[in-house]
């Protein structure tokens, strides 16, 4: 664990002044991995050419390097791209489905991407279908039996998340690669939240294709994200802006892009190495025992029922707790609170419906502490004046 000195030394960009628990949705950035980005985009500023045409490939191959051993995976299969939800782009594009055919999520899946697979879906006459993993949760084996269930003859892709956006709950994904090669379906790990937050061996892993972020729990800047691809894909994927190096290999194609700022590639390897000064299983550890803390806090608060286990055996660094009985479920109210909160109590966290309840979404990052959830107490209860008479 870190002492208080050590938290205490590390210097973060974000506003003291506010309070902030959102780190799982934009993440964060110190001041060291920053200030190394700007230094990189003054770099490019005094000669163009030479920083991103004679040597951008050599920066970015040792950027590869770092970031593979990281990420536990083979450099040849790793492509560079702005963020997850285009990764799912990349995948989707390069299917070749035949009319009928059935894409699969749960009901847990990050909405960016629920909507790229409807519209996937509506382009080619294949049909989307999401397999409802209700809440509660209680052990890892209820996902994996209602998500098999769930598979029926027609599916043909089933897209999964590694750690779910909105409740933040870890998914057995290893378990469900394995039931999926059994079936001979393919699977689509959607890691946005992963690198940083769990220990990672994509190799281990080996499913058909993993993305993932370095803005979220790794601290590096936004613009640089990562799809992995298993060797019997390689050929057949292609980034969704094609360029020069169309069918030249899959490292080529993703490297070039067109004209791109790859300072967030370059630095996302100096975010690797800025967490491996601390050791990145001490940060893990840090924050998910903040985060099992910090829901525990909550549920004792306010008596709601816990999505998966107390323990917090099923989550990483995120936690989603249910408000209070008699908030509103209607999003836009959820949205209108969340600003409040914001502007009177100085409280950032992600507040949203979930089934039939609304819930807020708590982030463990090194910069927060135990005695931020008091804070946030308080602001939900300030906030009931403003917010109960259209709870519906």
């Amino acid at each position: 664990m870190f002492s208080p000195e050590t938290l205490r030394n590390l210097s973060w960009m974000l506003d003291d002044g506010i309070t902030y628990l959102n780190h799982g949705s934009f993440g964060a950035r110190p001041k060291e991995v920053f200030e190394a980005q700007i230094a990189l985009k003054k770099e490019f500023e005094r000669s163009p050419v030479q920083f991103l045409d004679r040597e951008g490939k050599e920066r970015v191959q040792r950027a590869r390097i770092i970031i593979s051993r990281f990420l536990g995976c083979s450099e040849k299969n790793l492509g560079f791209i702005e963020n997850a939800t285009t990764g799912v782009g990349c995948v989707i594009q390069s299917l070749n489905l035949p009319v009928g055919s059935e894409l699969v999520a749960t009901n847990h899946v990050y909405n960016g991407v629920r909507q790229l697979l409807r519209a996937a879906c509506d382009r080619n006459n294949w049909t989307y279908r999401e397999i409802e993993v209700r809440t509660p949760i209680h052990s890892p084996q209820q996902i994996i039996d209602t998500v098999i269930d769930g598979i029926s003859d027609k599916t043909k892709l089933l897209v999964i998340d590694h750690v779910a956006s909105i409740t933040g709950i870890v998914f057995p994904v290893k378990e469900l690669v394995l039931a999926c090669k059994e079936r001979g379906i393919p699977i689509l790990v959607d890691g946005a939240h992963v690198p940083g937050m769990l220990d990672l061996n994509i190799n281990l892993l080996s499913p058909d294709w993993y993305l993932g972020n370095f803005h979220k729990w790794v601290c590096g800047p936004p613009g640089a994200g990562f799809l992995w691809v298993n060797d019997a894909h390689l050929e057949n994927i292609h980034p969704m802006t094609i360029s020069h190096f169309y069918k030249q290999g899959f490292i080529k194609e993703f490297d070039w892009q067109g004209t791109r700022d790859i300072t967030s590639i370059l630095c996302a390897a100096i975010a690797v190495q800025w967490g491996e000064k601390f050791g990145w299983k001490h940060i893990r550890n840090h924050n998910h025992s903040l985060a099992v803390s910090m829901q525990s806090k909550l549920i004792d608060a306010w008596k709601s029922e816990s999505l998966s286990p107390i323990d917090g055996s099923m989550i990483g660094s995120m936690a989603t707790v249910q408000l209070p009985i008699g908030f509103p479920l209607v999003e836009k109210t959820a949205d209108a609170m969340r600003t409040w909160m914001y502007d009177q109590c100085q409280i950032e966290a992600l507040i949203i419906p979930w089934q039939d309840r609304t819930v807020v979404r708590i982030s463990a990052q090194l910069y927060t502490q135990l005695d931020d959830i008091d804070r946030l107490i308080q602001a939900v209860e300030a906030s009931k004046k403003q917010f109960f008479s259209t709870a519906n």
